[in-house]
């Protein structure tokens, strides 16, 4: 009976170890194909295959991806069931809408409406991002509710299809409350299983250092009744891995923050410089869109330079021809109102000189006080006054006789002589100023003789010998002269070509440059020489 008992007993050993082995192979298939199939949850080992076997969801490898964002959190709004607060805001730009707003308001007699909106709007429009209809979900509403063809074709051919509208457009458009169209909008895009973005400062769990030690202290309760778990391990190791895990949680996201966003800087600054390289890159190369016609330009350069510089010469002796007469015409209207002020002044002058010699002689002769004396006595008691009697009347008369007859280019003036005198000096004055006008002096002409003889040099003249105060006075001279006698100078001034980068094209132009300044210096030898060679 004991070996039948000790045999039984082990019969049951083998079986219950096949039974445990089997227990595990089970357990191990069941963690393995949880592993694999992802949405399968097990709670104590125990798994769920209503989530991930037949009839339950099957989640494919497709992942949907939305535009990174700072402090943005994506998410079904069916699911999430998000609050206001909990939405992320941006600021929208409406100048389309604005416009279209003013033609529906103007119409339905709803001016402050449309002042209220562009006062909001000024500087862009806050509004919550995925709280919008389309314009086709636009549509479709007006449709349902009976508006007219021309109201929805306004829509149509005004916005494009892919314009969001938000909740505050549409209060003011159709003259609702904000409040309506808000929830209209939200169940519209909750309808569709809209993925939108979510304040990820609003929907995030809070206060992850309550949690880190509310999971120390559960820790330390829960664990003190196991073997082993003493003070040491319980507040040195497990407390102090704690306080490292806390700070590495808050450390890691002040870290990942200020790196994503130090890299989306980095990023639209190389975008910008991209941008800006691409710019540059496009008008430089518009500079050299002509580039293929090069060829055909020099085929006939040669030709074109002949027949434009022979039209040139043509069209710049035209020009010295018209610059020439232009100034000699002006000069000679100069001269002659010069000498019609002169014939204009002398009557006045005449009349002027002879009052002066009046005031002059009155004081000092004593026949003019007595004869005026006697004129006043006579004038005072009645009786007729001639011009004899009168000393003023007298005077000018006889004054007026004395230039009769009289040539006045013979005649030496004085200032403070007779009318005939008087009246010369104004003349021979005025004869002066008119030749240091409008004719060369002998001063002048032996300053150009002078300084033409500094610059003989054998049959010829040597400008370059003159010093520059000299060469200065020279060049003065030629001008004044050149502008008493009405003589138009031509300007033929070539400026020096400025150089580039390319080397070998500035050794180019410093010759052509170098060509320029001895054309420049022949020109002036030219001209100086003739203008000495007059004197």
């Amino acid at each position: 009976s004991s070996r039948v008992d000790s045999s039984r007993s082990g019969d049951r050993d083998e079986t219950a170890a096949m039974l445990a082995f089997q227990a595990r192979r089970v357990l191990q298939a069941n963690r393995q194909l949880s592993r694999a199939v992802p949405g399968a949850r097990n709670f104590w080992n125990i798994s769920l295959p209503v989530l991930g076997g037949v009839g339950g969801a099957h989640i494919t490898k497709y992942h949907i991806v939305r535009p990174g964002k700072d402090n943005v959190e994506w998410d079904d709004f069916l699911i999430a069931l998000p609050e206001r607060e909990h939405l992320a805001s941006m600021s929208k730009e409406v100048p389309l809408f604005i416009r279209y707003l003013r033609v529906v308001t103007d119409k339905e007699g709803r001016q402050p409406a449309f002042q209220a909106f562009l006062e909001r709007a000024k500087s862009g429009l806050v509004v919550e991002s995925d709280v919008f209809i389309s314009t086709e979900e636009l549509l479709a509403l007006m449709w349902k509710n009976g508006y007219s063809d021309s109201e929805k074709n306004a829509i149509q051919f005004t916005f494009p299809a892919d314009y969001k509208f938000h909740y505050p457009e549409l209060s003011v458009l159709f003259d609702l409350t904000e409040e309506d169209t808000y929830k209209f909008c939200m169940r519209t895009r909750m309808e569709n299983s809209h993925i939108g973005e979510l304040d990820h400062s609003m929907v995030k769990r809070q206060g992850f250092i309550r949690d880190h030690w509310l999971t120390f202290g559960v820790g330390i309760v829960i664990f003190k009744y196991f073997p082993f778990f003493n003070y040491y391990f319980g507040v040195k190791v497990f407390g102090t891995s704690m306080w490292c895990y806390t700070m590495w949680t808050g450390l890691n996201r002040f870290i990942a923050r200020t790196c994503r966003r130090n890299e989306y800087m980095a990023a639209q600054k190389t975008a910008a410089d991209v941008m800006q390289g691409e710019d540059k890159i496009v008008s430089s190369m518009r500079r050299f869109a002509n580039d293929a016609k090069c060829v055909e330009h020099l085929g006939t350069f040669k030709e074109d330079t002949e027949s434009k510089i022979s039209t040139y010469r043509a069209a710049l002796a035209q020009k010295m021809q018209q610059d020439l007469s232009e100034r000699a015409l002006k000069q000679l209207q100069a001269i002659y109102t010069f000498e019609s002020g002169m014939g204009s002044a002398m009557q006045e002058l005449v009349v002027v000189e002879a009052a002066a010699s009046f005031k002059e002689k009155f004081p000092k002769e004593k026949a003019l006080q007595d004869k005026a004396f006697t004129s006043a006595v006579k004038s005072l008691s009645g009786a007729s006054i001639t011009a004899a009697d009168c000393p003023v009347a007298s005077h000018f008369e006889s004054a007026f006789k004395s230039l009769q007859g009289v040539d006045l280019a013979t005649i030496k003036g004085n200032a403070k002589g007779t009318l005939p005198e008087r009246v010369a000096f104004s003349q021979q004055a005025k004869e002066t100023e008119f030749k240091q006008t409008f004719m060369v002096t002998g001063a002048e002409a032996a300053e150009v003789k002078s300084l033409a003889s500094q610059a003989k040099s054998g049959e010829g003249y040597d400008f370059a010998k003159l010093s520059p105060e000299a060469s200065a006075r020279l060049e003065a001279l030629y001008t004044s002269i050149n502008a008493k006698v009405g003589y138009a100078m031509p300007d033929l001034v070539a400026k020096p070509i400025p150089k580039t980068s390319d080397s070998a094209a500035n050794t180019y132009i410093e010759q052509v440059n170098a060509k320029l300044v001895a054309a420049a210096s022949t020109l002036r030898q030219a001209r100086l020489t003739a203008f000495v060679s007059a004197f």
